[in-house]
């Protein structure tokens, strides 16, 4: 199930080995295939960074529920810009 990402074959991913970093610039997700069948996956620093960071902010219940209190908040309009803080904080 292949999302967000190119895709290569892992005889070419291994011919451009050295080079594969620079391609991790334009697509942070890079699925190699074996066989036409997805065999691994090669991600960029800075995205699986992001995706573990999530992972724990979803596992753990207090910061889950902060974050969708956080989504609520922003629906339902209930949002401060920089200068309403400003003048709150003086």
């Amino acid at each position: 199930m292949m999302t967000n990402g190119t895709t290569i074959d892992i005889s070419e991913a291994r011919k451009q080995f050295n080079s594969l970093d620079k391609r991790l610039s334009d697509d942070p997700i890079l699925y190699v295939t074996r066989h036409n069948k997805e065999a691994f996956v090669i991600v960029d620093v800075e995205c699986m960074t992001a995706l573990l960071e999530t992972i724990e902010i979803m596992s753990d219940p207090d910061s889950y529920r902060m974050f969708q209190q956080s989504l609520d908040d922003i629906r339902q309009g209930r949002l401060h810009d920089h200068e309403d803080v400003k003048r709150e904080l003086g």
